[in-house]
């Protein structure tokens, strides 16, 4: 009885303390790191500080010798402070203590172990590498000798797998094609490089992917669900709770007492049990059910997941259909799952959503329920582009998706190398089938791309008039846009994608309206680019 005043007390004193800031803050006098700008570099000599030229035109300091023998602790240029030089050299210490473990010897051997580390570029590549796998391409006599001697890259399980299971009799040398082209870009010289993407293509039979992706999911409203609040719509009322026999006699009784009934309409409050049951949905969601989605169903690799927290990376071709599955997995209900019979799970041995459960490998888990909704952002970025930016505009995306979308809802963003982003922000369901259907439209053989380059053209708010989408014209040229630039079967296709289009227009505000269609066209269009459709040899 008293666990909901407990609760609620402790919740409020957490909040205080998160709120209060109970430390000084640290005064930096000198100069700052060159990643973090917030602390002074660490450094053998005070004075060196104290420069009245910039310190990356020095010499001498203890940061361009790190970067003469140790390129992998700071590059040139870099001076870093207290925590950036602890990440960049906890790899390097843990390995030491991983070995030492493992060679279990008394004279201070180490056993000599590989970093495992999944760049940006080998996902880039990864969803190319693995059609190159399955279409048993063969590598040349003269690239094999560039690519026996290069570094063994840490590939995404699925692939690694997939390598495994076929016995490709060049497995060896495909996991050494990424760090083939990291070297060839680290060699400060451009010819190198542009060599080694030439070979890539031939080898490839087409364009090289240099673009990968990052999602980052959060469970909406959890402090409500956690705290039983109404609103969340995850709370049940104390007669829902009692077994169908008790509700039955409940009722008779409740029909003849208002206050007994008035009773039974009250939502359950708060108990260990209820936190009990969120979290142990919460760990095998994060635990068992993400990892599963990401790197077994898809060709990702998962970064983080903890709760209702996930942050992974993944191949372009893989984005969308993985972000659907988390959101649908983290409810326990997957459309295409519900007609599915109990009965039969124990003959399958893939993941099923149903009714607010997941069956995986003989286990029944439970899920967060129908009712529970999580937003997800998303970011696509070239392998070269600064983590750091790339991160920021992840959260960013997040944060989209939840206060532009409402929550349960996804925000996309895609940062070209040229210059420029793209956005695209809505709910769960339609939007997605639509984009997803829109793209898949535009990789098919004879359509051109240059159907959604037509549309964009026209497609401005000074050049339609208001009522475009409410009287059929934006239907009309969106269709004949998409039929023009189409042929064979494709052609019977654009009426009905057109129509999709013009239905998910009008659900959106007249002034926004605009602007989302181009946004929608122009993802969706990147997206296509025949390097990313699993067109590829």
């Amino acid at each position: 009885m008293l666990y909901p005043a407990v609760f609620d007390l402790a919740e409020r004193v957490l909040a205080a303390a998160k709120a209060s800031r109970p430390f000084a803050q640290s005064q930096q006098q000198g100069w700052r790191c060159s990643l973090t700008g917030e602390h002074e570099w660490l450094t053998t000599d005070v004075k060196q500080l104290h420069w009245n030229q910039s310190y990356r035109q020095q010499q001498g300091t203890l940061w361009t010798k790190v970067a003469d023998e140790k390129p992998a602790w700071a590059k040139k240029g870099e001076h870093l402070s207290a925590l950036p030089s602890i990440k960049r050299l906890w790899p390097t210490l843990f390995r030491r203590e991983v070995g030492l473990a493992l060679a279990g010897a008394d004279d201070g051997s180490v056993k000599q172990i590989d970093r495992f580390v999944v760049s940006t570029h080998t996902m880039a590549l990864a969803h190319q590498l693995n059609q190159f796998r399955a279409g048993q391409a063969v590598i040349s006599d003269q690239l094999a000798a560039k690519l026996k001697d290069k570094t063994r890259v840490a590939l995404p399980a699925q692939l690694a797998i997939n390598l495994l299971k076929d016995q490709h009799p060049q497995s060896d040398l495909i996991v050494r094609i990424p760090g083939w082209l990291e070297d060839a870009k680290d060699s400060d010289n451009e010819a190198d490089y542009e060599t080694a993407q030439r070979e890539l293509q031939n080898l490839l039979g087409g364009a090289v992917e240099t673009y990968y992706s990052l999602i980052m999911m959060d469970g909406d409203r959890m402090g409500a669900i956690l705290s039983g609040d109404e609103t969340t719509q995850t709370a049940i009322s104390y007669r829902d709770s009692f077994y169908p026999k008790v509700q039955r006699g409940f009722d008779q009784r409740a029909a003849r007492q208002p206050e007994l009934k008035a009773y039974g309409e009250q939502k359950r409050a708060v108990t260990p049990n209820r936190h009990l049951a969120i979290s142990g949905a919460l760990n095998d969601f994060s635990q068992i059910v993400v990892r599963h989605v990401v790197e077994r169903e898809h060709l990702g690799r998962l970064i983080y997941a903890g709760g209702d927290d996930v942050l992974a990376m993944l191949p372009v071709t893989d984005l969308f259909s993985t972000m659907q599955r988390l959101r649908h997995a983290y409810s326990g209900t997957v459309p295409e799952d519900q007609d599915i019979d109990w009965g039969e799970l124990r003959k399958r041995n893939t993941l099923v959503c149903k009714q607010g459960f997941a069956w995986l490998n003989g286990r029944l888990m439970r899920m967060m329920g129908k009712n529970a909704t999580a937003s997800c952002g998303a970011v696509i970025a070239h392998h070269q582009a600064p983590l750091s930016a790339v991160m920021r505009e992840l959260r960013a995306a997040e944060q989209r998706a939840k206060t532009e979308g409402g929550r349960d809802a996804f925000s996309v963003t895609v940062i070209k190398r040229s210059g420029g982003a793209l956005y695209f922000t809505e709910k769960w369901g339609e939007p997605v089938n639509v984009l997803i259907a829109l793209r898949d439209f535009l990789v098919q053989d004879g359509v051109s791309r240059r159907a959604v380059y037509h549309i964009l053209d026209w497609l401005d708010e000074h050049q339609l008039p208001e009522n475009a989408f409410d009287n059929g014209m934006a239907q009309t040229l969106l269709q004949y846009q998409l039929d023009r630039q189409a042929q064979g079967a494709a052609k019977d296709q654009a009426p009905d994608l057109a129509l999709r289009l013009v239905t998910l227009a009008l659900a959106w505000s007249d002034e926004k309206r605009i602007e989302k269609m181009r946004n929608l066209l122009a993802v969706a269009e990147f997206l296509a680019r025949a390097v990313r459709t699993g067109d590829q040899p």
